[in-house]
């Protein structure tokens, strides 16, 4: 199934700055693959009821005022998260994700197009990025790239994990097992002075978590055409 729609079919080329709102909070996020699995950051530990709690971020934040462009604001957090630079990626088309099941699709023009824009709200109940309860509604640029170095976690992030497209999926869905996941093939990048502890649940949360969600049925195609490109 396809839960696309296209806009602009007749309005004219589009360009990012054509979808981003005036006054709203905007931030970005990196879809990083290798060898068919994406890399994301863990966030420091905290207890949830009986779990203790891992969220899931694409690697990437708010873009600040010494950004020039958003895309520099990219690149500038992919060296502060992970210690290494990385390349931006053009995508041919960008998903544009309003909430769940509403999504469309551009083809937009200047440089370094992003994989897609996604609006949510954000500090909403595990699982629900478009939930009534929030704080506020933000716009993340989400930017296909590439290392161009060795990964490390560095600054709030105390390790990195590669994780398939199934296993991305999963954690936007649900709470799963760091445990599960190792068992079944992610990689865990780790600062050994900083030591996870046991019994770790992960979650994806941000854009990503948000994107997979809108894209529903569609999301593990969508990121398994990614990791081949």
């Amino acid at each position: 199934m396809n839960n696309y729609s296209t806009i602009g079919k007749n309005e004219g080329p589009h360009c990012l700055a054509d979808l981003v709102p005036a006054g709203m909070f905007v931030g970005t996020s990196l879809i990083l693959c290798h060898g068919g699995r994406f890399l994301y950051g863990l966030r420091e530990p905290r207890p949830e009821g009986e779990r203790l709690v891992a969220e899931l971020t694409g690697i990437g934040g708010g873009v600040e005022a010494e950004d020039e462009t958003i895309a520099a604001g990219a690149l500038r957090e992919g060296q502060e998260e992970m210690g290494c630079a990385v390349r931006l990626l053009p995508a041919a088309e960008t998903v544009i994700v309003h909430g769940p099941g509403r999504l469309d699709r551009l083809a937009l023009v200047g440089s370094e197009p992003p994989a897609a824009v996604v609006f949510r709200r954000y500090r909403t109940p595990p699982h629900q990025p478009w939930h009534e309860r929030n704080q506020g509604e933000a716009c993340l640029v989400v930017y296909l790239a590439e290392l161009a170095g060795p990964p490390r976690p560095a600054m709030e992030l105390p390790a990195l994990i590669w994780l398939t497209p199934a296993q991305l999926v999963e954690t936007a869905r649900r709470d799963v097992p760091l445990a599960t996941l190792l068992a079944r093939g992610a990689e865990l990048l780790a600062d050994h002075t900083r030591p996870l502890p046991g019994g770790l649940w992960l979650r994806l949360t941000d854009s990503q978590e948000a994107l997979v969600l809108a894209l529903a049925e569609d999301a593990q195609p969508f990121y398994e055409a990614l990791a081949v490109c």
